[in-house]
């Protein structure tokens, strides 16, 4: 195991900082949206762009976790990210496709307790072991 500083590896280290920037990335979302709505409609594809990208930090988080012993007490918590992910794609993509105003509608109380689940998944990340 590579470690960095007083016994912390690199790799706890990376899990740390990935699972920080993911409300940071949620946040940068629901403003994005909030702008396109309010502000210019044309920034609505740098809202889709980065809620693509999003998957990468979350998939990178469970990687982490099922090939790390000692980042495996996550790993719960980065699957439920993952499911709430999927979710909000799939809340989106389905009533879009079936017309469904009120899927559609659920994406955004979805983004807020993503974004809460998050904050939450990185705080427990960076409590010692």
């Amino acid at each position: 195991m590579a470690t960095v500083g007083i016994g912390v590896s690199v790799w706890r280290r990376l899990f740390v900082v990935i699972s920080a920037s993911v409300p940071l990335l949620i946040f940068a979302q629901v403003l994005l949206a909030g702008l396109s709505i309010y502000y210019d409609g044309s920034l609505i594809s740098l809202h889709k762009g980065l809620g693509l990208l999003i998957s990468v930090p979350i998939l990178s988080l469970v990687i982490l976790a099922l090939r790390y012993d000692e980042l495996r007490p996550n790993l719960g918590r980065a699957l439920v990210l993952l499911g709430l992910y999927c979710f909000q794609v799939a809340l989106m993509s389905i009533g879009r496709e079936t017309g469904n105003g009120f899927l559609q509608a659920l994406h955004v109380p979805n983004a807020f307790v993503m974004g809460a689940f998050s904050d939450f998944a990185a705080r427990q990340a960076r409590r010692p072991c």
